[in-house]
């Protein structure tokens, strides 16, 4: 699943009053606002540390090569970085 549609999916379901989103927040570190605003569009640049966490927030829906993707790295990258 990518990121994006992780995200989207986490915002647009509820349950008991809560987001999930929000819960999804918290265990990045972050806020809900920060989620739909800078993660969703990739406005902004994120470390290597913030991607982890995204990916393992998750809880296995969304892997960290998704993540990296969703920020603009191309497999093509990471094969020759990797050689």
């Amino acid at each position: 699943m990518t990121l994006y549609d992780y995200l989207r999916e986490l915002d647009q379901a509820s349950i008991e009053g809560e987001r999930p989103i929000e819960a999804y927040a918290k265990r990045v570190g972050t806020s809900a606002g920060y989620l739909r605003v800078h993660v969703l569009k990739a406005r902004k640049a994120a470390s290597l540390r913030y991607m982890r966490k995204l990916a393992d927030a998750s809880d296995g829906k969304v892997s960290l090569l998704e993540v990296l993707m969703h920020y603009g790295v191309t497999e093509e990258e990471l094969i020759s970085k990797a050689a």
